[in-house]
């Protein structure tokens, strides 16, 4: 067998794997959102349940993934005490499908973790196995949102690298602002995410919410090739705590609040938009990384 045999039978292999998550799917096709931010407390996983909440209520099978491991969040926020995590996954060889908790609206929750500082950095073989593991979920669900830790730790940028579209979440603060170019940065960077969406939050008006992005877009223009763009704000607004510690997203809680208007209105800019028919991204693309990163290809080949 010749060097250029090898090298066809690998191609025919990880073709086959991408195949196989590629032809496994429900009646749309999968969507894979990832949520994002340079830096913590600026919303982030507030936006994404909510995101969720409001995908189901419009009959979406919605799988919420809170990526932030070790640090779970988006079970606080959405009321849910899960009896396992992603770590019985990994660690415990239990199904995906087993360890899913059940939220408001019929959204399916993989659980993060509290306190699993061990997961805060998985390895190239844990990575392999959590992919194995969502295998089986790809026909069960047309919609995945991934909530990331914030900042550009290794876990941050496997998980974005494997949505076809990222939310960038930023506020007015001036280190909000600064991680965010270097969230940008890296992530295009390092884990060939092309474009982002960015939601500021809070923001007074929609004045300052775009006088926020241009900030961010004067230097990623400048420096950065990433397609950065526009999809909205969120308003100051007292519910938003309420609903946080009512452990119930806002939308449901409270439908008419100005931030759950604002949400209701970004919610239809995301996801009016088809996706293009030649994005990479989703479970197909998290096998092609993996298999990239575990295989790198000899020189010279």
């Amino acid at each position: 067998m010749t060097i250029n045999d090898v090298g066809a039978d690998e191609a025919d292999q990880a073709a086959g794997l991408r195949n196989l998550i590629s032809m496994r799917r429900s009646e749309r096709p999968l969507r894979v959102i990832a949520t994002t931010s340079g830096k913590g407390g600026v919303g982030k996983t507030t936006v994404a349940c909510n995101l969720a909440a409001l995908a189901a209520r419009q009959g979406h099978k919605v799988l919420m993934v809170d990526a932030d491991l070790g640090l779970a969040n988006v079970e606080i926020v959405l009321g849910v005490k899960p009896r396992y995590t992603l770590a019985d996954v990994l660690e415990k060889d239990m199904a995906m499908n087993d360890v899913l908790s059940r939220g408001p609206e019929g959204i399916r929750i993989l659980s993060a973790g509290n306190g699993l500082q061990h997961l805060t950095q998985l390895t190239e073989q844990q990575k392999m196995r959590l992919i194995a593991a969502f295998d089986p979920l790809a026909d069960a669900f047309d919609t995945m949102i991934v909530d990331t830790g914030s900042g550009i730790g290794d876990n941050v940028l496997f998980f974005a690298s494997a949505a076809q579209e990222v939310l960038l979440v930023i506020s007015a603060e001036p280190t909000s602002l600064t991680d965010a170019y270097a969230t940008v940065k890296v992530l295009s960077q390092q884990a060939g995410v092309r474009s982002f969406h960015v939601l500021v939050n809070p923001a007074a008006n929609e004045v300052a919410a775009r006088d926020v992005f241009q900030k961010l877009t004067g230097v990623t223009r400048r420096f950065l090739s990433a397609s950065v763009s526009y999809l909205g704000f969120v308003p100051y607004d007292e519910h938003v705590h309420r609903a946080v510690m009512a452990q119930r997203p806002l939308v449901d809680v409270f439908p008419s609040a100005p931030a759950s208007r604002a949400l209701e209105h970004i919610f239809r800019r995301l996801f009016d938009r088809a996706l293009p028919p030649t994005v990479d991204g989703g479970l197909k693309f998290m096998w092609q990384r993996v298999l990239r990163d575990a295989n790198p290809p000899a020189a010279g080949l």
